[in-house]
């Protein structure tokens, strides 16, 4: 089971913004806009997406099945 966390994090265009980030991922994130992984900001909903270095969105998604 894959699994995400949500934290408070830095203020972007004058107001805080929560991440979301992978646990246990393969690498360690930041928790800013510059992080490794190129996270997308959703403005509708004030939070920084991360991307996981492990996959698994292809997963959670059905893109990729386990082998």
């Amino acid at each position: 089971m894959t699994q995400w966390q949500t934290i408070a994090g830095e203020s972007v265009a004058g107001g805080n913004v929560t991440h979301v980030m992978p646990i246990n991922d393969l690498k360690e994130h930041t928790f800013n806009a510059g992080c490794w992984c190129s996270p997308q900001l959703d403005e509708e909903h004030r939070a920084v997406i991360h991307n996981s270095a492990d996959n698994r969105e292809a997963f959670e998604r059905g893109e990729r099945m386990p082998s």
